[in-house]
């Protein structure tokens, strides 16, 4: 690695940080997190929707087999 050259004293501590090397602005905060703290964050009821999708439609398309194994025998 390259290595830069010495810099006088009054710029050594400006730096070189690029601006893709800074972190992105904090995330904007919701009046219940600022007034009730990190607790009150919304819950992610999307997970569950997806598992009740799920296990309903296996439910459902055993119910059909189950209705055509009776069906046909």
């Amino acid at each position: 690695m390259k290595r830069n050259q010495e810099l006088d004293e009054g710029s050594r501590f400006s730096g070189h940080l690029r601006h893709y090397h800074r972190s992105g602005a904090p995330p904007q905060r919701t009046w219940e997190e600022w007034v009730d703290g990190a607790s009150a964050k919304k819950r992610n009821t999307g997970k569950w929707i997806k598992i009740t999708v799920v296990v309903l439609s296996l439910a459902a398309l055993g119910a059909i087999v189950a209705g055509l194994v009776v069906t046909l025998s």
